[in-house]
């Protein structure tokens, strides 16, 4: 009888799919999902010999694409609070129209431009954000709103910003 244990390239083949969709559930950014799924299966594929691979994977690729997940989650977000200060006294800046300093003028522009085309929502977020100095706990009671959800909006919200700023100077 031949032997039927399954190859590492065909279990990574199989449940490359499976991997990829809980990547992209888990990823703490959209862009994120991609490198999780690789990284999983960097992982499963050096430690391959200590699986038994005659039973269901699954679980076992789930639970190692949570893992990597959180710590993307925790690589991504140490160089966020950096991040979002400069962003937050660049905004503050442009409102009380002082000489930015760390940017060129073009930048300038591009992030007035920016925040001129967010929808109103959106719009009132940042400024309670950044210009009011409301935590997400204080806007999410005045807009009716989940904290958490305050919080990926503002996430959202500066991944957006920083899109439209490139992309505006790129056409200039």
């Amino acid at each position: 009888m031949p032997n039927v244990e399954p190859t590492i390239e065909g279990l990574v083949e199989t449940h490359a799919g499976f991997v990829h969709a809980l990547a992209l559930r888990f990823a703490p950014a959209p862009g994120l999902a991609e490198d999780i799924a690789q990284q999983v299966f960097l992982e499963f594929l050096a430690k391959a010999s200590q699986w038994d691979l005659t039973h269901d994977v699954r679980p076992l690729l789930a639970g190692m694409t949570r893992n990597v997940a959180r710590r993307c989650w925790r690589d991504h977000t140490r160089a966020l609070p950096e991040q979002t200060r400069e962003l937050a006294e660049h905004i503050r800046a442009l409102a009380e129209d002082q000489d930015v300093r760390w940017h060129d003028e073009e930048e300038t522009r591009a992030l007035r431009h920016c925040l001129d085309r967010l929808p109103d929502k959106s719009r009132q977020l940042v400024e309670l954000h950044y210009f009011v100095d409301l935590t997400s706990v204080d806007i999410a009671a005045r807009m009716a709103m989940k904290a958490d959800a305050v919080r990926r909006a503002l996430f959202r919200l500066r991944g957006q910003l920083r899109k439209c700023i490139q992309s505006v100077l790129a056409r200039a």
